[in-house]
């Protein structure tokens, strides 16, 4: 028998050779997958992550506060005797004692959050009242998780082989496409001399990186 015989008699049997190896190439190129899939499963359904989107949103609050000197709180004062200089001039101390003075302070806050600003008025050596000016930036962080969810897919459809001009195969096939992206298929056919076949068919994902 020459070779060119026993590879015309066994064609099938070499290309069904050829598709195991190709299937364990494929099972051992897929163990490799350096991009995972981000999965969760929410209400015991299983879903692929597909985006993640980060929106920060900032909204100025403004709030002012008046408060009369009275309403706040203050110790007893603590008085000291001193010895009063002959030469006092008591119109002065007379002005400043009435005089309304005006203390500011402005609190900056860390990361560009805002400011709260105080005023404090005080006359006759007493807090007459007190202003707080705040005006902070209301920070919201939203999260937005776009996802797929992950089920099984039955594809159906039919194929045709061409081996020589006057050989033909026409088959039907049915593909499971699972979960995690692999194809089982199984077809049945006949070819030009109305003989029927069975066959199959698995294929995995390659990680192809972009």
């Amino acid at each position: 028998m020459s070779k060119s015989n026993f590879i015309e008699r066994n064609v099938y049997l070499l290309l069904t050779a050829a598709a195991i190896a190709i299937a364990i190439l494929s099972m051992r190129a897929c163990k490799s997958d350096d991009n995972p899939k981000d999965i969760v499963k929410i209400d015991g359904k299983t879903y692929e992550v597909i985006k993640k989107v980060t929106d920060t949103l900032k909204i100025l609050v403004v709030h002012n506060v008046y408060k009369k000197g009275e309403d706040i709180y203050h110790e007893v004062p603590v008085y000291v005797d001193v010895i009063v200089p002959s030469n006092i001039d008591t119109g002065l101390i007379l002005k400043k004692f009435y005089a309304t003075h005006v203390y500011k302070d402005t609190l900056r806050l860390k990361d560009s959050l805002g400011y709260v600003a105080v005023t404090d008025s005080i006359s006759k050596n007493v807090l007459k009242s007190r202003v707080w000016d705040a005006r902070v930036n209301k920070v919201t962080v939203t999260n937005t998780i776009y996802l797929k969810e992950l089920v099984n897919q039955w594809f159906l459809g039919g194929s045709v082989a061409l081996q020589r001009p006057t050989q033909i195969s026409i088959s039907g096939n049915a593909i499971l496409k699972t979960k995690k992206d692999r194809l089982y298929g199984v077809g049945v056919g006949i070819n030009s001399q109305l003989q029927p076949f069975i066959q199959g068919s698995m294929l995995w994902k390659f990680p192809f990186k972009k």
